[in-house]
């Protein structure tokens, strides 16, 4: 008689200890919680996407490399089309790097709390993960991360700057110390890098062992379309790219990007209109009570609460979903993400926050 057990087949040992990245939207009116943009491209800037599309040949792979598209983006940060390896959304990029340099006995540096997927990419590879915690107020303590870099030797160092969830930066002296640190590759994630005034580009002439990622899904609005990039020495991009799989970046996706990338006014204005909003919801949600809201140089912002669970269940049943980071537990446990919305969802938001906790300290 067969065993009622299902047999699966074998797998590597690394997965059974991994939990896909997922996440969760409830039903909403209000979405807050990926750090999307808040507002779409230009109807008219999207009919030219679609137009130019239409032009091209479906039945053919996307050019790869995207020759066009990663023209464009190294003209747009002054380098060498050699300096710039393009990919599938940032994140394909994380697993490039990745596999390219960690293997089963080698160890990544990473800072904590911070955006898992460097982590899940490490642990894929059969790294060992070494974190650097952030200090009490969700900043970089370069000390820490110095001494760990002494005492563990990584073999990569991944640090997002701005911080996703908590906002913060690490300046360009910081980064200088980091890269010196070390000879092993420094990946730094610069996601949210419109939102930020740290400019980190003048250091990848002296530093050949730092490559800095970029991403199209926040300030350029095309997250759905998943476009990333990373800058730097064009050897060590060379066998990065040994990483990540051919022809990754689609058609769609190439000429969206290399048609933004011609609208910097257009993205400039939107990335402006975040950055006042930003502001604007930090003071006000600052006042509430039992609120702390930390910096940010992104397109979000951490709040801690008393009761952040609660908070979140009551938000989601007025319709507005924002990030709960508490479930990750730690020194998120108090913790709400809120990611900067338009004008008028920033109003509701507020509206909604102000509503809840003032009925609670009554």
């Amino acid at each position: 008689m067969a065993s009622s057990k299902k047999r699966l087949p074998p797998f590597r040992r690394a997965i059974a200890r991994i939990e896909p990245y997922r996440v969760a939207n409830p039903p909403h009116e209000i979405k807050l919680n990926q750090n999307e943009p808040p507002a779409e491209l230009p109807p008219a800037l999207r009919k030219r996407i679609v137009s130019e599309l239409l032009r091209r040949r479906w039945s053919r792979y996307p050019d790869y490399p995207p020759r066009r598209l990663t023209g464009k983006i190294a003209r747009f940060h002054d380098l060498e089309e050699e300096q710039v390896l393009v990919g599938h959304g940032s994140n394909e990029l994380i697993y490039a790097v990745a596999l390219a340099t960690l293997e089963r006995g080698r160890t990544v540096l990473l800072p904590s709390p911070s955006y898992p997927v460097a982590k899940l990419a490490a642990a894929l590879a059969g790294a060992r993960r070494i974190t650097v915690p952030l200090d009490a107020r969700f900043r970089y303590d370069i000390g820490a991360v110095i001494e760990a870099i002494r005492a563990v030797k990584p073999h990569l160092l991944f640090f997002p700057s701005p911080n996703n969830p908590t906002g913060n930066v690490l300046s360009a002296g910081q980064v200088e110390q980091i890269a010196g640190a070390t000879r092993s590759l420094v990946v730094i994630d610069e996601a949210y890098r419109e939102f930020s005034s740290v400019d980190l580009l003048p250091l990848l002439d002296r530093f050949s062992n730092l490559l800095l990622l970029r991403t199209f899904s926040k300030a350029y609005r095309v997250a759905g379309l998943r476009i990333g990039a990373l800058l730097g020495d064009p050897e060590v991009l060379h066998r990065v790219e040994r990483g990540k799989p051919p022809h990754s970046i689609d058609l769609f996706s190439q000429v969206a990007g290399e048609i933004v990338l011609d609208e910097g006014a257009t993205i400039r204005r939107g990335v402006d209109a975040v950055v006042r909003e930003r502001e604007k919801l930090s003071r006000i949600l600052a006042k509430l009570p039992g609120v702390i809201v930390y910096p940010s140089e992104a397109n979000f912002l951490l709040l801690r609460l008393d009761d952040p669970a609660r908070t979140y269940d009551r938000l989601l049943r007025k319709g507005i979903l924002v990030r709960p980071v508490f479930q990750a537990g730690g020194r998120l446990a108090k913790c709400l993400r809120i990611t900067i919305g338009t004008a008028s969802q920033n109003r509701a938001l507020a509206g909604a926050l102000e509503s809840i906790l003032e009925g609670d300290a009554k």
